[in-house]
C-alpha cells in the first residue's frame, strides 16, 4: 500500500515538474520571439539566459529530489520484503506448532480410552471379588447401608427438623406480633358503627302534624318518594327515619330537614327539595373521595375512580362504615409495610408501600355500586372488574381478589406479598371491639333481597321496604302493566320471597298502581 502510494506521489510530481518546465520553455520562447522583432535585444537575451539558468538549476534540483524519492522507495521495499520473509517463518513455525498439539491431543484421547477401558476392568473385577466375598451384589450392599443410616440417623435429623421449623415459627410469629403491635399502635381510629335509624330533632310538636299532612297525605307522599319510613311516636319534639340504605336516610333528613325550615310541605315542596337533597349529597360523595385520596397521597386515581370511593361514605358492612374502614385499613397498610421493609431491609424486592395502601383502600370498592346491580352481584368480582376498567397495578386487583380467600399467590407473577398485608389489616380492622355487629349486616342483606326481587319483576319502577322490613312497598308503571296485571305480578313477588328469603313472621307486600299528571299554568 505504501509503495502504491509513493509511486503515485512521484508520478503527480514528475507531472507537475514537467509542467513547469513546459511553461517556463514556452515563456522563454515567447520572450525570444518578442526579441527578434522588438528594439533592445541584447536586454531580452540576457534575461532569457537567466531564465534558462534557473529553469536548468530546478531540473536539477526535481532530478536530485526524483533520485532520493526512488532510493526512499527502495529501502522501503528492502523492508517489507524483510518483513514478509519474516511473516512466512512464523507461519510455517505456527503450523508445525499446530500439528504437534493435533499429534498430542491425538495421543491423550487414546490414552484416556484405554484408561477408562482398564478402569472399567478393575470396577468389575472388583465387584466381582466383593459379590464373591460378601455374597450380595453392589446394589444390595447399597440397599443396606442405606437403611442402616436411616434407622440410626433417621429419626436424629427429622427430630432436629421438627425443633428447627418450631423454633422458626415462633420466631416468625414474634416478629410479626411486633410489627403488627407497633403499627396498631401508631394508628388511631374512632370506633363507630352505622346504625339503621336516623332522628331528626324538632322546633316544636306542630312540625309533626305538618309532616302527617291532612288525611296523613304528606307522611304517605313522603314515604313513597323517599324510601324511607318515618316513625312518629310519642316522643317530644323527634321524628325517626327507618331504612336500612344509609344514603337514602341521609337524603331523606336533609329533605324534611329543609322542608321544616321553609315550612311549606305538601307534594311538589317534597320533590323538589328531594331533588335539592340529591344533589348536595352527590356532591358530598365527590368531596368525600377527594378527602380520602388527598388523606392518602394518592395523585393517580381517575377523577371516576375518585367518586366510587366516595360512595364508600353511605356504605356499610357489619354495621361499619365502609369509607372509614377502608381508610383506617390504609393507614395500617403503610405502616406494616414501612416497619417491614425496616426489619428486613436486605430483601430484594421490598414492599411497595403505595400499593399497600391503594390496595386497601379499594379492597372493597365493589360495595360501593354493587347495590345498584339486580341481582346484587358479589363486590370481589366487582372490584376486579374496576381495577380492569381502570387499568390499576395487578398488585392491587389481588388484594381485592384475597382479602376473603387468602390466596396471594399470582399464576403469572408469584406470590403478592402486597396483598397478604392488606389481608392482615382488614383483619385487624374489623376484629376491634365494637366495629362490626354482624346482625345489623344480616338485616341490610334481608332488606337488599327484598327490594332485588321486586325489582326484577315486571313493570315495576321502585320498591321501599317500610314499617321495620315488615312491609314491601311495590310501585307498577301504569304504561307497561293494567291493574289486573298488577295483581298477577304482586302474587308472584310474594311466592318468590317464600321461597328464597328467610324471615320471621310475615311480610306484606303491597302493590302501588297509580297515574301521575303533570299539567303547567302559564
Amino acid at each position: 500500500m505504501f509503495i502504491e502510494f509513493a509511486l503515485i506521489s512521484l508520478s503527480i510530481f514528475i507531472i507537475i515538474q514537467f509542467l513547469v518546465g513546459f511553461w517556463i520553455f514556452k515563456k522563454f520562447s515567447t520572450r525570444k520571439n518578442n526579441s527578434e522583432i522588438t528594439p533592445g535585444s541584447d536586454v531580452n537575451n540576457q534575461q532569457d539566459l537567466e531564465w534558462r539558468k534557473r529553469w536548468q538549476e530546478e531540473e536539477k534540483i526535481t532530478r536530485q529530489r526524483i533520485l532520493e524519492l526512488q532510493e526512499n522507495i527502495d529501502r522501503k521495499e528492502t523492508a517489507l520484503d524483510e518483513k514478509l520473509n519474516k511473516l512466512e517463518k512464523d507461519k510455517e513455525l505456527v503450523e508445525e506448532t499446530k500439528n504437534t498439539l493435533r499429534e498430542i491431543k491425538s495421543d491423550l484421547l487414546a490414552r484416556i480410552d484405554e484408561l477408562k477401558i482398564k478402569e472399567s476392568q478393575l470396577v468389575e473385577n472388583y465387584e466381582a471379588k466383593l459379590s464373591g466375598l460378601a455374597k450380595i451384589t453392589t446394589s444390595e450392599a447399597k440397599s443396606i447401608i442405606l437403611n442402616t443410616a436411616k434407622k440410626d440417623v433417621g429419626s436424629d435429623l427429622l427430630e432436629w427438623q421438627q425443633k428447627f421449623i418450631e423454633n422458626k415459627r415462633e420466631e416468625a410469629n414474634l416478629e410479626a406480633r411486633e410489627i403488627v403491635a407497633l403499627a396498631v399502635q401508631r394508628c388511631s381510629s374512632e370506633v363507630a358503627n352505622e346504625y339503621t335509624l336516623t332522628t331528626i330533632k324538632l322546633q316544636s310538636e306542630d312540625d309533626k302534624g305538618k309532616l302527617i299532612g291532612k288525611g296523613g297525605r304528606n307522611l304517605q307522599w313522603i314515604e313513597k318518594t323517599l324510601g324511607v319510613e318515618l316513625v312518629i311516636d310519642d316522643t317530644p319534639e323527634i321524628i325517626t327515619i327507618s331504612g336500612f340504605s344509609s344514603i337514602r336516610r341521609h337524603i331523606a333528613k336533609r329533605t324534611l330537614e329543609r322542608l321544616l325550615e321553609d315550612g311549606r310541605i305538601h307534594p311538589a315542596s317534597i320533590e323538589e327539595n328531594y331533588e335539592k337533597a340529591r344533589g348536595e349529597i352527590s356532591s358530598e360523595i365527590a368531596a368525600s373521595g377527594e378527602y380520602a385520596v388527598n388523606q392518602l397521597g394518592i395523585i393517580d386515581f381517575p377523577a371516576k375512580l375518585v367518586r366510587l370511593i366516595g360512595r364508600l361514605k353511605f356504605r356499610t358492612s357489619y354495621g361499619q362504615n365502609q369509607l372509614g374502614h377502608s381508610l383506617e385499613m390504609a393507614k395500617l397498610a403503610a405502616l406494616l409495610a414501612e416497619e417491614f421493609n425496616a426489619r428486613f431491609p436486605h430483601r430484594e424486592k421490598p414492599v411497595d408501600v403505595q400499593i399497600c395502601i391503594k390496595g386497601a383502600l379499594l379492597h372493597d370498592i365493589g360495595k360501593a355500586i354493587d347495590e345498584e346491580q339486580t341481582p346484587k352481584g358479589n363486590h370481589i368480582e366487582i372490584g376486579e372488574k374496576v381495577c380492569d376498567t381502570f387499568g390499576l397495578d395487578w398488585r392491587i386487583k389481588k388484594c381485592i381478589s384475597s382479602h376473603h380467600d387468602e390466596s396471594y399467590w399470582d399464576a403469572e407473577h408469584g406470590f403478592c406479598l402486597e396483598a397478604a398485608i392488606v389481608d392482615a389489616c382488614d383483619n385487624i380492622s374489623g376484629s376491634r371491639l365494637g366495629a362490626r355487629k354482624e346482625t345489623a349486616q344480616a338485616y341490610y342483606e334481608r332488606m337488599e333481597n327484598l327490594e332485588n326481587i321486586a325489582m326484577t319483576s315486571k313493570g315495576v319502577n321502585k320498591a321501599w321496604i317500610m314499617k321495620g322490613s315488615r312491609e314491601l312497598w311495590v310501585f307498577f308503571d301504569t304504561t307497561k302493566v293494567s291493574s289486573s296485571e298488577m295483581y298477577d305480578i304482586t302474587r308472584e313477588i310474594t311466592e318468590k320471597i317464600e321461597s328464597d328469603v328467610k324471615y320471621a313472621g310475615e311480610i306484606k307486600i303491597i302493590g302501588i298502581w297509580e297515574d301521575k299528571i303533570v299539567e303547567y299554568a302559564r
